[in-house]
């Protein structure tokens, strides 16, 4: 039986559920969000795990033959985010301790992705050197908290971005939250950054785009979206702004050489599944971003048309 790790609201669980059921493929969905959790239990007896959903629908850790691993641990809504009570802390805090307890008792059988090597592979500073390894062309890239560091590598750079290693959505008050993406930085933008005290902070050197490029793999099957992001003046600098309407997508072929890149990286991971961005420069040449290990792909398969979804299964089958 598949166990599929997610919340109530996940879409991308939606779809491929439909699919499962029409293949008669036995699964069974673990809602970590904290509403479906309040109506969950869940038991460690005599070294067998035992799960038992609001519908009353029950699995035992023996039952499960492979993982789909889309959110691992409890998601919180942005108000629940704020919450700091002690109450709610110990809560949220005993179930994901309890959630990394079921994780290592099942972790020998397959998982989409293994939970630790997904984990290590999100590390930008990881997949920074992976890349360089095996060949992928990658941004000039500076790390740093030091002041005159970064003074000299916007002297070097007619032009350079500023991107967080980490995304999160940050509270501004009134109910009013905002997430900060790649953006172009000026030395007047870090007249204000200390000479100490200061976080880290990524610079890279700003690479002209014909287009770019999200490619995610699933197992052996890879799928090559076009996003016409240079359209689009909100897009532009980082296409995770969305401006759907302005930036069109589709499905193209990744060179050969691409392709085994992409490949060797994955398996060197130790992935099952990537979602990676690239840059495509006017000249066709590929720049390597970076790789998301629990990405997400449904926008790319509605507008493309890719059967991301059906790939999804087709791993389920294959592993289970």
């Amino acid at each position: 039986m598949l166990l599929i790790l997610t919340d109530i609201y996940d879409v991308h669980a939606d779809i491929v559920i439909e699919q499962l059921l029409k293949s008669n493929i036995s699964f069974y969905r673990l809602n970590l969000d904290v509403e479906s959790l309040k109506n969950t239990y869940i038991s460690f007896v005599d070294g067998t795990w035992i799960i038992v959903s609001k519908n009353k629908k029950i699995i035992t850790s023996e039952m499960i033959s492979c993982v789909w691993c889309r959110r691992p641990f409890v998601e919180l809504s942005l108000k629940e985010m704020q919450d700091n009570s002690i109450d709610f802390r110990i809560w949220k805090n005993e179930w994901n301790k309890t959630l990394t307890g079921l994780y290592n008792s099942i972790k020998g059988i397959p998982w989409l992705n293994p939970l630790r090597k997904a984990y290590k592979g999100e590390n930008k500073y990881y997949q920074m050197e992976i890349a360089n390894k095996i060949g992928l062309v990658m941004p000039e890239t500076i790390i740093t908290n030091d002041k005159n560091l970064i003074y000299r590598f916007l002297n070097k750079h007619n032009l350079a971005v500023f991107k967080l290693m980490t995304q999160e959505v940050y509270d501004l008050g009134n109910d009013t939250f905002v997430g900060l993406y790649t953006n172009i930085i000026t030395k007047t933008d870090i007249e204000k950054f200390g000479e100490t005290a200061e976080n880290p902070i990524t610079l890279q050197k700003y690479i002209d785009k014909e287009y770019e490029v999200r490619y995610t793999v699933i197992g052996e099957d890879h799928f090559v979206c076009r996003i016409d992001s240079q359209k689009s003046d909100k897009a532009k600098y980082d296409w995770r702004r969305y401006d759907i309407a302005h930036t069109p997508h589709c499905e193209i072929e990744a060179p050969k050489e691409i392709k085994n890149k992409v490949s060797l990286m994955l398996k060197m991971l130790g992935l099952e599944y990537g979602a990676l961005d690239f840059i495509v420069t006017p000249k066709g040449e590929w720049i390597f971003l970076e790789i998301n290990c629990m990405g997400q792909w449904l926008w790319i398969e509605q507008l493309t048309g890719m059967p991301i979804s059906k790939s999804i299964v087709k791993w389920v089958i294959n592993n289970n």
